[in-house]
């Protein structure tokens, strides 16, 4: 009796294990794969639309590598990634000017929010 309940329990313990290491398997390549096309896709060309906060990231660590590569360090240093930036993707310029212009308005919060959008959209 008790070797029948020792065989039962080895058994669901070793099923139990089986099903952890194949759940394990199928949702690890998956999840890998999807972001390197998005990252691919970001440094290849600038864009238009709003980037995500990943490419923002990638692209940013591309101008701060190039500005190294001038030596240059201090403001010019900023300076240069801001422009590197800013030619990658022009709407972030767009959208530091539009909120500029509502801050200067007086506009806050959800106002400026508001007004960002609207500026954009515009152009």
């Amino acid at each position: 009796m008790t070797s029948k309940l020792l065989c039962a329990t080895a058994a669901a313990l070793l099923t139990l294990c089986s099903t952890t290491v194949v759940f394990a398997q199928t949702t690890t390549p998956s999840t890998t794969a999807t972001p390197a096309p998005s990252a691919t896709s970001s440094a290849s060309a600038p864009s238009s639309a709003m980037p995500s906060k990943d490419e923002l990231k990638t692209a940013r660590q591309a101008c701060q590598q190039d500005a190294a590569g001038q030596n240059l360090k201090g403001q010019p240093r900023k300076d240069s990634v801001r422009s590197c930036m800013q030619q990658k993707y022009p709407v972030l310029a767009k959208r530091k000017t539009c909120h500029d212009q509502g801050a200067a308005k007086g506009l806050e919060k959800k106002a400026l929010r508001d007004f960002v959008k609207q500026c954009i959209a515009a152009s």
